[in-house]
């Protein structure tokens, strides 16, 4: 299955499931998840320490700003679970799948193209999906420009563009985008960058003259000179997945104490 194929399985079908239950601050259990998901080899045992439980995130940021945001989050865990969390960081998707689905890593918080990847590679199940600040189990990649005279997709032509590799907002989503409104890959110069943080910087030096991100980052530079260019169809949210091998005790601990979470006041 081709990523593209993928993200549209993933786009239309979990999107469904994850609507169904949108009452909650986190969703519980999506059990409609659009694959089927196979069982755990046999005697299949974690191999990370057996006494400590890891997680990870997808690196939209990078390590430092992912250890800054998500440190008190271990804290957490580590609080309400009766379990002990570490966080784990990684530099690239690739990496985290594999260790995601070796055991290494015990759980993830990821995007639904990697979470696609993950599921059709071992069987790693969502568990909880996270609510935007709207309340809403979606969220949208925007193509942002920094160049007045790009006021439209197709004067991207010949242009360098941002890409993160494997990221849903900032490669997979933008490149359909383009595609469907007739640019190629082929037909601009697509720069591959680190993180999404990486990319508003190169977007802000003028290193690239347009770039994918998600909104909720794009946002955050609105008082910049910067233009939306396109906003995608709603997307699935991050969700919490669990490596096949995490018991499932352990599993029902991790849930029941991101349940009891309550938004933020402002």
């Amino acid at each position: 299955m081709s990523t593209l194929n993928l993200l549209n399985r993933i786009t239309s079908d979990l999107l469904k499931a994850y609507i169904r239950t949108a009452s909650l601050l986190f969703l519980l259990m999506l059990a409609n998840f659009a694959f089927a998901a196979p069982a755990a080899a046999a005697g299949e045992k974690n191999l990370s320490d057996p006494g400590r439980y890891t997680f990870a995130v997808i690196p939209f940021y990078s390590p430092e700003k992912i250890w800054a945001l998500y440190t008190p989050f271990i804290d957490y865990l580590n609080k309400n679970t009766g379990q002990s969390w570490e966080l784990k960081l990684y530099h690239n998707h690739n990496e985290l799948i594999d260790e995601l689905c070796n055991g290494r890593v015990s759980a993830a918080l990821m995007g639904p193209v990697p979470l696609g990847r993950a599921n059709n590679k071992c069987g790693a199940t969502p568990m909880l999906a996270a609510l935007g600040d709207d309340g809403t189990p979606s969220y949208h990649s925007v193509i942002l420009t920094n160049t007045t005279s790009v006021t439209t997709l197709r004067k991207l032509k010949g242009k360098k563009i941002g890409f993160f590799k494997g990221s849903t907002a900032a490669h997979i989503v933008p490149a359909k985008i383009l595609k469907d409104s007739g640019i190629s890959m082929s037909a601009i110069q697509p720069i591959f960058l680190e993180s999404q943080d990486r990319i508003m910087s190169a977007l802000l030096s003028g290193e690239v003259a347009a770039a994918g991100v998600k909104e909720t980052l794009a946002k955050r530079f609105s008082q910049q000179k910067l233009r939306v260019l396109a906003i995608s169809a709603p997307l699935p949210n991050f969700a919490l997945c669990a490596s096949p091998s995490l018991p499932a005790a352990v599993r029902q601990q991790m849930i029941s104490a991101l349940i009891r979470l309550k938004p933020l006041a402002d």
